[in-house]
């Protein structure tokens, strides 16, 4: 199983690095980014030259031997999904980062549900509401999808009180939908906030319907995005659950080094991140 990280060309620590930040992030041992869209205020989606940006990005990441395996898709917090101008907002540009995945050659697209609702539905009984659109919506969006040849990635969430917001809940409107380009993006840690979920059955129970992975710990209920084994996840189990299932996936972390850590520090830091996700993936179960 290869080994990527969350990556973010406009406030990542690899930034320092200027051109050669996938050179780096080779050297350090990782073959995959998760290449972070998710800000909609940023040059990828606001500058005229933003298709030049991301072809250049492929070539320096191509040059280096880095796949850009996964994109994170347009995520806004708080969200701001109730309308229906909010959401055909929302639906352009999840479609201009579709087709932006696939400049990157970027076949797997992540994004959250949305939450029309609020993120607290479960307490006003708006969950059908919540499924209805979201039903719709996906729909739509996965037309400009199969178009670019790119799977959408739906992601579960850590709001305790949101009806989309645990695997089985994902898994449903995976199954509903029923197509090979409408998959899921299983994130770790944002199980972990859930005191009666376990990280290694809700893998099993998803199975071949995982497509992409994000990898990270958390604790106390909160989502912190930790390093793994800072929190409270069993690795060992988790890593036991991907064999078994058959995941051939990237090990996609979507948590990362502090980016003011000085030089050499910094260095030793993502190496160190490199080889604790290498311990869980290839170290004795």
């Amino acid at each position: 199983m290869r080994i990527g990280i969350e990556f973010n060309i406009f406030n990542s620590g690899y930034s320092r690095y200027g051109d050669k930040k996938y050179i780096k992030l080779k050297e350090h041992g990782f073959s995959c980014v998760d290449f972070n869209m998710a800000n909609t205020d940023t040059a990828l989606y606001t500058s005229p030259e933003s298709d030049k940006l991301l072809l250049r990005e492929r070539s320096l990441a191509d040059e280096a031997g880095i796949e850009i395996y996964q994109a994170h898709g347009p995520w806004r917090s708080p969200p701001r999904d109730v309308t229906s101008e909010d959401r055909a907002e929302r639906m352009d540009k999840m479609k201009r980062s579709i087709r932006a995945a696939s400049l990157l050659g970027c076949k797997n697209w992540v994004i959250h549900p949305l939450m029309p609702c609020g993120a607290d539905d479960m307490l006003t009984g708006n969950e059908k509401g919540t499924w209805d659109i979201n039903l719709r919506f996906m729909k739509e969006l996965l037309v400009t999808a199969k178009e670019y040849g790119v799977t959408i990635c739906l992601e579960n969430v850590p709001m305790a009180k949101f009806s989309m917001a645990k695997p089985a809940a994902i898994l449903a409107l995976v199954n509903e939908i029923g197509d090979e380009s409408f998959r899921i993006c299983l994130d770790t840690g944002h199980v972990a906030v859930f005191d009666d979920l376990t990280l290694s059955d809700e893998v099993r129970r998803l199975g071949d319907k995982i497509k992409v992975l994000h990898i990270h710990d958390n604790k106390c209920g909160k989502d912190l995005h930790l390093m793994p084994y800072f929190g409270i996840i069993d690795w060992k189990a988790f890593a036991r659950a991907l064999y078994d299932i058959g995941f051939d996936g990237v090990f996609s972390l979507e948590t990362s080094v502090p980016a003011n850590l000085p030089d050499a520090l910094f260095e030793k830091s993502s190496i160190m991140l490199y080889e604790i996700a290498d311990e869980i993936v290839n170290g004795r179960r």
